[in-house]
């Protein structure tokens, strides 16, 4: 149950565009999992900046140790999509054993943000009776109303999240058995938070750039 919930957040952190609510569709999840809702606001999200995360869940079955695959793609203005690369554990990845992902964001803290990402997620966790790291996830409700994680700058290494509008896909297997347990389809927007005083990721490449002119 925590994994899907991770899942969601990893790609909602990382992904102006025109998209003004966040659009989820079902695409082949099993009965083990139920997402009837997800709320992120503000739509497009700004970064950095806080978003406020609502959800209305279940885990019908326990679910023991399994892979998620986050695959993201950004939307350019001809129609296409151009795939995100995996970088530093960031972007479109595999992560083998979600388990173990939260500690290992948090105590190696991937490209220098993710371990307080991972940190509020835990929280955010813990606040509803959740423990990340448990496995098996037993059967259980979850209900999130509202709750606040803040997205930092993005580093220059991962320049290519660039502000747009995304898809992302996430899927979750069963790894004793392979078994499908979750599918989503999520289309979001990102944009760069306007603070005159900010040297946020794209503020920050145009500094450096209007500087080596100089």
């Amino acid at each position: 149950m925590a994994a899907v919930f991770i899942c969601i957040l990893v790609g909602l952190s990382l992904a102006s565009g025109e998209i003004t609510q966040l659009q989820m569709t079902n695409c082949g999840s099993s009965s083990d999992i139920q997402i009837r809702q997800v709320s992120v606001t503000p739509m497009p999200i700004q970064v950095p900046g806080d978003i406020h995360l609502s959800v209305d869940g279940s885990l019908t079955n326990s679910i023991g140790s399994s892979k998620m695959t986050l695959s993201i793609h950004r939307k350019t203005f001809l129609g296409l999509e151009v795939p995100i690369p995996c970088l530093l554990h960031v972007g479109s990845c595999t992560y083998n054993d979600l388990c173990t992902m939260v500690d290992q964001m948090i105590t190696e803290n991937w490209a220098g943000i993710m371990g307080g990402i991972g940190q509020q997620v835990n929280t955010m966790l813990s606040s509803v009776g959740v423990n990340a790291s448990q496995c098996p996830q037993t059967p259980k409700e979850l209900h999130i109303t509202d709750y606040t994680i803040t997205i930092p700058t993005i580093p220059s290494i991962l320049s290519w999240f660039a502000a747009g509008d995304y898809h992302v896909n996430v899927k979750v297997n069963e790894n004793s058995t392979g078994r499908l347990l979750l599918c989503l389809d999520l289309q979001l927007s990102v944009t760069e938070h306007k603070d005159p005083g900010s040297s946020g990721w794209l503020l920050g490449r145009r500094k450096r750039r209007s500087q080596h002119r100089k």
